[in-house]
């Protein structure tokens, strides 16, 4: 009886042993869900932030300014319990960009979501657009997510991860006076269908988040450095006097996440454009009457 006692409680203690390294690895692996915004001191980009923390993630912003990134990743600290981290890193360079998922790997050892949230506007007409600006806006809009792509694919590959471009209404239609925007973000929209093909075999998941104007402080002074006399009032409009009123940037953040939990391809906010879009690209005449009517402009 006494070798039948032992062998009883042995087994229990291993049976207990087995369950309690179970429930460490389950929470470790709530604890350790990690995301990477970049772009995320401020403005879009720090709000996924702060929503990605509120969803348990540990979340590591990426920028150029130290300074702010270290205020942003302060702001963030003090409205959550989980990590936040911050890396200095001008993701339109390649070595810059492999910087920020080698760290990630070092430090928190998994990604599982990606949102690159980099990018820039434009005003003017193409008849004026420079060949160093178009290059600038590609960078900043393209270059900067491929890049990052391309660094986290093995990371993501083992956590079979998402990863969310932010495009644009401009990644869909072309209006007027938006300079060399749409041309970059169409990009965008092509390189993210593109990816995400190539992408579904190791299991991550690429979509694209493409909101209209998104409502803001400074909307209608913003671009006031980049008009010239040449271009009407309407131009200095958000969408470039698009008649869509400004999006509150936290319905663009609900869609990010929605985007991550239901892995979409592609969502367009105002959902309603969609259709009108759709129309507009099979009979490219009407679509181009509609571009005119929704905008200031005759």
């Amino acid at each position: 009886m006494g070798k039948v006692s032992e062998i009883t409680v042995g087994l229990r203690s291993s049976i207990q042993e087995v369950i309690r390294e179970t429930e460490i690895s389950n929470k470790m692996n709530d604890v350790n869900k990690v995301a990477v915004v970049t772009g995320g001191s401020a403005g879009l980009g720090f709000l996924i932030a702060q929503a990605l923390l509120r969803q348990d993630y540990f979340v590591v912003i990426v920028g150029r300014s130290e300074e702010r990134l270290r205020e942003a990743a302060r702001q963030l600290e003090a409205g959550s319990v989980k990590g936040v981290a911050f890396q200095v890193a001008d993701v339109t360079v390649s070595s810059d960009a492999k910087l920020v998922f080698d760290e990630v790997l070092k430090n928190q050892g998994r990604l599982d979501v990606l949102v690159n949230c980099v990018g820039q506007s434009d005003r003017g007409q193409i008849a004026t657009l420079t060949v160093d600006r178009l290059n600038e806006l590609i960078n900043q809009n393209v270059v900067s997510a491929m890049l990052c792509c391309q660094s986290a694919i093995e990371l993501l590959e083992k956590s079979g991860g998402v990863i969310v471009n932010i495009g644009s209404l401009a990644a869909k239609v072309s209006p007027r006076f938006l300079g060399g925007y749409a041309i970059a973000k169409h990009a965008l929209a092509a390189m993210t269908g593109q990816m995400r093909l190539e992408l579904r075999p190791k299991g991550i998941h690429v979509g694209l988040v493409n909101p209209g104007p998104i409502r803001r402080s400074d909307a209608g002074s913003r671009y006031d450095n980049q008009l010239d006399a040449s271009l009407p009032d309407q131009a200095k409009k958000p969408g470039a006097g698009a008649r869509i009123s400004g999006l509150d940037p936290q319905r663009v953040v609900n869609q990010v996440l929605r985007m991550i939990r239901k892995r979409k391809p592609d969502i367009l906010i105002p959902g309603y454009l969609r259709y009108l879009i759709a129309a507009g690209q099979a009979t490219p005449r009407f679509g181009d009457w509609l571009l005119m009517k929704f905008t200031s402009g005759k």
